[in-house]
């Protein structure tokens, strides 16, 4: 289930807690563990109450706090007195998530050796239809490989039911439903369509029911065909690189460096060339002469090379292989003052 970040959604004015000069300030402190809500009913409400204590000697304050997960929010205690409780009542309304499933609600304070503090909320949500391990597919094969992945899918309705798959026309997988226990559980196996050529494709198989809680349910396909020589990955994202630190920074700094491979299925090669349209891209290549089955490519900007502006280019890889003659890497982001 994809997760969803909520910005800052409480504010307070700073408070003189004596935070720089070493004087009196709050000491929060967790009371409870993280929450184990069990097992509700998709659509349900989780209702939690956190007990915070403040062990210092100011007044503890919250201010603000972000939300892993949709459907979250929270309501936030009022400034906690030095030696007293307080509480921050998190509430989970769960008709948008399903499955067994972790959030967690960081909450930003006035404590200067403790700025944040995390409230973690776990448990199981039931809807109509359990697909397990997670509610879609994600399928990296090569031509013709045979590979699938396999998915359980339970009905939680009280009566038998009725499911098909209905794959999109077209589709670049293959898909095959089968009963494990009529009209109650299934077993859905998913591969690429045989002569897929090398791509992703990013596509939807249908299941439909006909008992109405379960009704359509869209689930993501998701086919990656490799070549039998390819790049991994091909495509490369820098970010928004702002340019004043980028200069600040040592050469070595993390965010200004991605490391890809090439590689091959079946046999060495060799790398005949390697290139970039960013001028301030550095490409280095391991090992650096003779053929292999795989290379590492290390992808570095230089910070005097950099410009405000975009970074949206290509590296361009030349081998030896008859096959597979030019290899493209795509490369994005931009270039901030």
């Amino acid at each position: 289930m994809s997760s969803l970040a909520v910005a800052l959604i409480v504010a307070a004015p700073l408070a003189a807690t004596g935070e720089a000069t070493g004087g009196p300030a709050p000491r929060a402190v967790l009371r409870d563990a993280p929450f184990d809500f069990g097992s509700v009913r998709k659509g349900e409400k989780i209702v939690h109450a956190f007990r915070v204590h403040n062990g210092g000697n100011a007044k503890l304050e919250f201010r603000g706090a972000s939300l892993s997960m949709p459907g979250m929010s929270c309501r936030i205690s009022p400034p906690i007195e030095p030696g007293a409780d307080g509480t921050i009542s998190v509430e989970w309304v769960t008709g948008q998530v399903q499955g067994r499933l972790h959030g967690s609600v960081k909450v930003a304070t006035n404590d200067p050796a403790n700025p944040s503090i995390d409230l973690a909320l776990s448990g199981r949500v039931v809807g109509p239809l359990d697909i397990e391990p997670i509610p879609g597919v994600f399928l990296s094969v090569f031509r013709d490989e045979g590979v699938h992945r396999e998915l359980t899918l339970t009905s939680n309705e009280s009566g038998k039911v009725a499911l098909r798959a209905e794959p999109v026309p077209g589709a670049h997988y293959a898909a095959s439903l089968e009963p494990t226990e009529a009209g109650r559980s299934w077993k859905l196996t998913v591969g690429a369509a045989p002569k897929t050529p090398p791509g992703r494709y990013d596509e939807t198989l249908r299941l439909v029911s006909d008992a109405p809680a379960i009704g359509t349910v869209d689930l993501p396909v998701h086919v990656y065909v490799k070549a039998d020589l390819y790049a991994n990955p091909d495509d490369l994202d820098f970010g928004d690189v702002a340019l004043e630190r980028a200069k600040r920074q040592p050469a070595g700094a993390p965010f200004l460096a991605q490391t890809f491979f090439v590689k091959s299925r079946a046999r060495a090669f060799r790398v005949a060339g390697i290139r970039s349209d960013i001028a301030a891209l550095d490409l280095r290549i391991e090992p650096a002469g003779g053929a292999s089955q795989s290379f590492q490519v290390d992808a570095r900007l230089r910070p005097a090379g950099l410009a405000p502006g975009s970074l949206e280019g290509t590296i361009t890889i030349e081998t030896d292989d008859p096959d597979f003659k030019t290899l493209t890497v795509r490369v994005r982001g931009s270039v901030t003052p």
